[in-house]
């Protein structure tokens, strides 16, 4: 199946680490780093493969921006960007979502934000992309 659909940026949500927050720095809630632990393509025809990050043009790392509702690659030279139009907080979840060229796209970050699924699609293929977040200090 090797369909790749140039997955927008903030599919990514999106995306998570493991890591922890110092103690000794305060966290922003309304930014957060994402790591991308899983993406799954399916194409018209209903068949699904794992696929890593990287392989359908993918960041590790993402940087969710809530306040000014972006996402971008979480990098020193971060070129590639993304806007959502919505952000709505609903019995814990947030949802986000938005269109980006001729894609769309919308993502659910789990109560407390630790935890986001996407998903971006286009008239030929979807993915489906999982990942953990904590906030940034």
């Amino acid at each position: 199946m090797r369909y790749h659909l140039a997955v927008p940026l903030l599919t990514i949500l999106l995306l998570s680490l493991s890591a922890f927050v110092c103690p000794a720095q305060a966290a922003d809630d309304n930014r957060l780093l994402c790591a991308i632990t899983e993406v799954v393509e399916c194409d018209s025809l209903g068949e699904c493969a794992k696929l890593e990050a990287e392989e359908v043009g993918l960041p590790d790392f993402l940087i969710v921006d809530l306040e000014s509702k972006k996402i971008k690659e979480a990098t020193t030279v971060s070129l590639r960007e993304s806007s959502f139009a919505s952000h709505s907080p609903v019995e814990g979840i947030t949802i986000l979502s938005g269109v980006d060229g001729m894609r769309g796209w919308s993502a659910v970050l789990s109560s407390e934000n630790t935890r986001v699924t996407a998903s971006v699609s286009d008239e030929e293929a979807g993915f489906i992309v999982f990942g953990h977040c904590r906030a940034e200090p």
